[in-house]
């Protein structure tokens, strides 16, 4: 029977032990199940939400209606591999996003206890479990869950004495990470250091007392961008169209749908056509 261990903050686990799973095997070895894990983190601390109200413990976990496709083909067989479920993806039609729930108790205490994600409101206290932090393959797997739930790939006009291509269209590649959390935006410069991307850091102070002070992280250029995405190799399809089309094209046009941009892709649609004019 397959007893595969993972280290999780520093404790050494047995998968099996953990889960159970009626008492089926886990077949996963140690480097797999960490890269897993690590990329179940970083989703979680994207779009997850673990719940324990008196009345529901479950793990909900959604996005964007245009990222169907990505919780679809890889978000959800992911966590169907690792906790050995058959979750499926829904529409929460009340709230306009696509994602999935997760009630099985063993998985929500694992997520609780020994990932230990907080549960109920998680923006202000989420951190990058230990297990992760100095480990680059594990570093790579978290920051590809969290970008592709919570970071951002566009691009930006140049000003000033650039060519009238850079002032024209949209040339200048950014990559960005905000959060509202302390903790995790220590642990992302930690680990934005470690695998060596150069970054600029910003605090935007809340304009309303009902905001938060937001740390921002941002990546950009051609050179570190590219770095970015060799390293994280994203799957959320929605957020690498923009990065696609930008390095077929050179740029890549603002206040399009993600349908726009696969035809862009497709070369069904011309993305000169949403400067005319200009």
């Amino acid at each position: 029977m397959a007893t595969g261990q993972v280290c999780v903050n520093n404790l050494n686990i047995k998968v099996y032990d953990i889960f159970e799973m009626n008492s089926i095997e886990i077949n996963l070895d140690n480097h797999e199940i960490n890269q897993q894990l690590a990329e179940v983190c970083g989703i979680h601390a994207g779009d997850g939400y673990l719940r324990n109200d008196g009345k529901r413990r479950e793990w909900d976990i959604s996005g964007s209606v245009e990222e169907k496709d990505y919780y679809d083909e890889h978000m959800i067989p992911l966590f169907n591999k690792l906790f050995n479920l058959n979750i499926k993806g829904k529409f929460f039609s009340s709230r306009n996003t696509y994602g999935f729930v997760i009630r099985d108790k063993k998985v929500i205490e694992f997520a609780h206890s020994i990932l230990g994600f907080p549960y109920g409101n998680k923006s202000m206290i989420i951190t990058v479990p230990n297990f992760i932090q100095n480990s680059l393959p594990l570093i790579r797997k978290f920051l590809r869950g969290y970008f592709d739930t919570d970071g951002h790939f566009s691009c930006t006009k140049k000003y000033g004495t650039y060519s009238e291509f850079k002032k024209k269209f949209h040339c200048y590649p950014r990559i960005t990470f905000s959060t509202v959390s302390p903790n995790l935006s220590n642990n992302l410069r930690k680990l934005l250091q470690i695998i060596g991307l150069k970054y600029s850091f910003h605090n935007y102070k809340p304009l309303k007392k009902t905001e938060s002070l937001k740390y921002v992280y941002e990546i950009y250029g051609s050179e570190r961008t590219q770095k970015f995405m060799d390293l994280v190799k994203p799957k959320n399809t929605m957020k690498t169209s923009r990065f696609i089309i930008w390095q077929k094209f050179g740029f890549c046009p603002t206040n399009i749908t993600f349908q726009q941009r696969q035809n862009i892709i497709n070369d069904e649609l011309d993305p000169y056509m949403f400067y005319k004019g200009l």
